[in-house]
């Protein structure tokens, strides 16, 4: 199995699982956000993963400039974020859209550290 598929199968799962518990928490509108923004984060992910590929170079410290274009595309996640709660904050309430982004982001970064 690719790498790539890797992270867009621990994606799916985590995405999954934030959204249920998301749903059982603030009902159909946390299932929402949360699917929506799970989604966001392991579109991300993979851009990032593939920007990296596509360079050559792993993100690392070494390879800052790498690096850092991993952590503005995951900032951006942030933004959005932002706009989606403020423009429409009754799909999206920062509770659960939070939890989406971050509850699928940070597995993914976990597993990125153990594909490099």
């Amino acid at each position: 199995m690719t790498a790539q598929l890797q992270r867009l199968r621990l994606g799916a799962v985590m995405t999954v699982a934030v959204g249920t518990l998301a749903a059982l928490i603030w009902g159909m509108v946390g299932l929402v956000a949360a699917a929506v923004f799970g989604g966001v984060a392991t579109g991300i992910q993979l851009l990032a993963a593939r920007w990296s590929r596509l360079t050559g170079r792993r993100a690392t410290p070494d390879q800052l400039a790498i690096y850092l274009i991993g952590m503005v595309l995951r900032i951006v996640g942030v933004v959005l974020i932002g706009v989606a709660v403020t423009t429409d904050r009754a799909t999206f309430p920062p509770g659960p859209a939070a939890m989406g982004y971050l509850g699928t982001l940070l597995p993914l970064m976990w597993l990125e550290t153990r594909l490099a």
